[in-house]
């Protein structure tokens, strides 16, 4: 058992209480942020509002950088991950893409996969219900999107809980990722949506297919990183 007075007077916590207020203070508004991790109510963080329509983001490009200014920091503060929930990271991957930020995307899939806890399982990833019918699209692409690359991921030996699989059968010593049963009900949309990298052209992608099946184009590599 570690002793309480090393520990007290060590300053040591396992949720890093230190470092995180420090990790606070370095973001912008840090008051209100401060209010955001460390209130306790609700326990779960609720979805960010207001929801932006997809139109919002793209005719805005920089608009991710006030709704998730502080991202970066928080993705490394232990309170905030354990509070954090699977929908809330699925909304901010959406507008990654909205944005045509495309690292930030990556950044957010590898933050998503490496979260253990059985709430983050794709399949358990509940139906948002979204009355925006090409946020939806959007949603159920991303969801169906990330069971290919996580279990790209475990077939490589890379596990959820951060640990490495050398082993001969890593490509099968694991259970695949599914997606929930809510995407398959998701229809696509009317007119075709198109989100590339700066100076890319259409025909230089290669498309994500369950964003294509549904008319919507992203390319699919910022997904698959290690």
């Amino acid at each position: 058992m570690r002793n309480p007075i090393k520990t007290i007077r060590d300053g040591y916590s396992p949720l890093k209480l230190r470092s995180s207020v420090r990790r606070v203070k370095s973001c912008p508004g840090p008051w209100s942020l401060f209010f955001f991790v460390f209130w306790p109510l609700p326990w779960r963080y609720r979805i960010q509002s207001p929801l932006l329509p997809v139109e919002a983001v793209g005719q805005r490009l920089r608009i991710i950088n006030e709704r998730q200014a502080a991202i970066l920091q928080l993705r490394s503060i232990p309170i905030f991950r354990m509070r954090d929930t699977p929908l809330r990271s699925l909304y901010r991957l959406v507008e990654d893409v909205c944005a045509c930020d495309f690292i930030m995307m990556g950044y957010e899939c590898t933050y998503f996969f490496f979260h253990k806890e059985s709430r983050w399982l794709l399949s358990a990833v509940p139906d948002p219900q979204d009355d925006d019918p090409v946020r939806y699209a959007m949603l159920a692409s991303m969801v169906e999107a990330l069971v290919d690359a996580f279990n790209w991921r475990l077939e490589l030996g890379i596990r959820r809980d951060n640990t490495l699989d050398k082993s001969e059968k890593r490509a099968t010593n694991f259970e695949r990722e599914v997606a929930p049963s809510w995407t398959a009900k998701v229809e696509g949309i009317q007119n075709k949506l198109i989100f590339n990298e700066e100076g890319w052209t259409e025909s230089d992608m290669t498309e994500e297919r369950h964003f294509w099946k549904r008319n919507i184009k992203v390319p699919n590599g910022y997904m698959y990183t290690v």
